[in-house]
């Protein structure tokens, strides 16, 4: 076979092996997207979550402090927690995009985009994968003065207020759940992993990266329960609930 056939029969993958491959840098080189959190920072996109689970109404929060968070719209639940510079948004606007952005840095993961509030007939009832039966409806969010979100939805029949702010320093965020009315038998999952350990006023999560703080522990009562060889950190949902979560490295 004489070279011009070869390449005919190869193509560009061939030419590019004669070239030392500099054709194919040349082609897949794209310049970083990256979004930076100067001042307070919303983007929606889609973001992915391990096992290949997509949360699709994603709202990411940066922070100048260099600690920012996911928000999943459709559940209600804080997915994404990282530190350091904010989202690298090429796969979103490179080209024509698949619509994602992911953290710059390495996040941890606090939610399954399942929904976080849900009501349990027994401590032994088991977290619905959905919001079939809660009458789940976003309500959008507002803004406050220093352009933080406020989220509002409702859910069993209540309206509920949803913010998160980060804390002085970039130890972690706080947040602050609030419902307007009251029902019966409603939890809030503040946590699900392998391991949950109370240690020291705190709740020492899964590999141990971060740990849960709950304000007024005394009158809400949190539950540390095993379902299906998992452990969940519960709240009674019946008045407003602030946490924190801190990191532990």
């Amino acid at each position: 076979m004489n070279l011009y056939s070869y390449f005919l029969v190869a193509g560009t993958s061939a030419l590019c092996f004669l070239m030392g491959g500099s054709a194919v840098a040349q082609q897949n080189k794209v310049a970083p997207i990256i979004i930076k959190a100067e001042r307070n920072t919303l983007l929606r996109s889609f973001v992915d979550l391990k096992g290949g689970k997509r949360v699709t109404h994603a709202i990411s929060i940066g922070s100048p402090l260099q600690v920012h968070y996911t928000y999943d719209a459709d559940n209600g639940q804080l997915v994404l927690l990282w530190k350091g510079e904010f989202l690298d948004a090429t796969p979103m606007w490179h080209d024509r995009g698949d619509g994602s952005s992911r953290p710059l840095g390495k996040a941890i993961q606090l939610g399954d985009a399942t929904p976080q509030i849900q009501r349990l007939a027994t401590l032994q009832t088991e977290f619905k994968k959905d919001t079939t039966g809660s009458g789940f409806r976003p309500k959008g969010y507002t803004l406050d003065a220093s352009g933080l979100p406020k989220f509002k939805y409702l859910t069993y029949g209540l309206s509920v207020k949803d913010a998160t702010m980060v804390i002085d320093g970039g130890q972690g965020i706080r947040r602050e759940i609030e419902p307007e009315g009251s029902a019966n038998d409603l939890y809030l999952c503040l946590a699900r992993a392998n391991t949950i350990e109370q240690k020291d006023g705190k709740y020492v999560i899964g590999d141990k990266a971060y740990s849960i703080t709950v304000a007024d522990e005394a009158v809400l009562k949190p539950i540390v329960r095993t379902i299906q060889g998992t452990q969940e950190l519960l709240v009674p949902f019946k008045s407003k609930i602030v946490y924190a979560i801190l990191f532990n490295q």
